[in-house]
């Protein structure tokens, strides 16, 4: 790709150039379905740059409480490298429901941005991501850190474990079976339910020792 294939827009919005058209066998230029999602964003926080992701993990952490309105996470030590967070802050992304074109999602977003001043990013259910910044550097980089922490809430949440707290437990009961019955499925059909050992002997030295190394495991899974 070089400067010539790409759309420029003005600060509204307009098309200030857009690429020449190539010969057969290539397509007609088309500009993508998010330039007004991405231009909501450049207008309501000044961002350098914006990515939007497919990452699976993006995708399968929208879906691990169906009803939610938001993600949680705190206590992890990738919280550093979002903007505005640090190792004991709570990182929320808000969570908009997705449509079945890209466009249609303008004013959901719009409306999460202006809600949630201090995020950087905002997850489409079981669709993707889109991640901001004062630089592409800094768009990169946080779009790097916030698929590595959705990937371990999915990790966490496989092993029974609860990331939106600070002592990292086991997941409450209570909020597990919400997550569950939200998806339809009864808890007797959900391979997910945690066992109620584990529940109960979690804070013993036996299972506090195989919780590390399951832990280190986990890390060493790329």
């Amino acid at each position: 790709m070089v400067a010539e294939d790409m759309y420029v827009f003005s600060a509204d919005g307009k098309v200030l150039s857009e690429p020449a058209a190539k010969p057969w066998p290539d397509k007609p230029p088309k500009c993508t379905d998010c330039a007004p999602l991405f231009m909501k964003v450049y207008q309501m926080r000044g961002a350098g740059a914006v990515i939007h992701s497919h990452g699976i993990e993006t995708c399968i952490a929208s879906m691990l409480d169906p009803g939610a309105k938001e993600f949680r996470m705190t206590h992890m030590e990738m919280l550093k490298e979002i903007k505005g967070h640090g190792y004991r802050d709570e990182l929320v992304i808000p969570i908009i429901e997705n449509t079945p074109y890209e466009y249609d999602l303008t004013d959901s977003l719009s409306e999460a941005i202006a809600a949630y001043p201090k995020a950087t990013a905002v997850l489409v259910r079981n669709h993707g991501i889109f991640v901001w910044g004062d630089s592409w550097i800094s768009a990169k980089t946080q779009a790097e850190s916030y698929h590595y922490l959705l990937d371990a809430a999915i990790k966490l949440y496989q092993l029974g474990i609860d990331w939106t707290t600070p002592e990292h437990g086991p997941i409450n009961r209570a909020k597990r079976s919400r997550s569950i019955l939200n998806t339809g499925i009864p808890n007797e059909c959900h391979a997910a339910e945690p066992l109620k050992h584990l529940t109960s002997t979690f804070y013993s030295e036996e299972t506090k020792e195989d919780v590390k190394l399951l832990r280190v495991q986990v890390s060493m899974i790329k």
